[in-house]
């Protein structure tokens, strides 16, 4: 007989759909043979991160919580930016929230609460879309708002930058919905009323009855 090399071979499990999806318990990592299914390779590639995040920790009763140290990072870093856009120094303050997204993007672990990362991520997205308008960065602008949108952050505030960059853009076929769906949350708001009849008066400019 052969000497065992202590090594486990990966188990072959069989999901319902019959898809074979093989574990290696020796990187506790998950794997998929042949399938191009980009959904279900998502899916995998994100148990897999999280995975990967966990088995480094040691403590048997470990309670996910917001990592300190990168906390203090990214406040640090945005903070200092929200300094120099009071000071009017927009292009240094847009470099540096822009470095305070892209660290808490790199430093979180995927097993910190989600709920903070969102209210964490929606502050400086917020921030850095006020800077990119004002630094006529409108598609950059256009970007992170959808993104807010996305992320849950369903307000008028989101809806007036996003007509006002659109119409901007010269968008306002797109502005106008946006603009309607800001209005349906709040009927009476001045600043989307006024965009509204800029959209009305975009769109006559446009079919040549002005």
């Amino acid at each position: 007989m052969g000497q065992s090399t202590g090594a486990t071979p990966p188990v072959p499990i069989t999901a319902k759909n019959k898809t074979m999806i093989q574990y290696d318990s020796n990187n506790k990592q998950l794997s998929i043979d042949n399938d191009s299914n980009t959904d279900r390779l998502t899916n995998l590639n994100q148990i897999n991160k999280l995975t990967t995040a966990l088995v480094p920790e040691t403590n048997p009763n470990f309670q996910p919580q917001p990592n300190n140290e990168t906390t203090n990072m990214v406040k640090n870093m945005f903070q200092s930016g929200m300094q120099q856009a009071q000071n009017k120094n927009i292009p240094d303050a847009l470099r540096k929230v822009d470095l305070a997204v892209d660290m808490r993007n790199k430093a979180r672990k995927p097993w910190e609460p989600f709920s903070f990362q969102l209210q964490e991520l929606h502050m400086m997205l917020r921030n850095r879309t006020d800077l990119e308008l004002v630094s006529q960065r409108n598609l950059d602008a256009w970007q992170d708002l959808e993104m807010l949108l996305n992320c849950g952050m369903v307000v008028p505030e989101v809806f007036i930058r996003l007509t006002d960059c659109l119409l901007k853009l010269n968008l306002v076929e797109l502005a106008r919905p946006y603009c309607e769906r800001g209005l349906s949350l709040d009927p009476k708001n001045g600043p989307l009323l006024a965009l509204f009849q800029a959209c009305e008066k975009k769109m006559l400019e446009i079919e040549g009855d002005l």
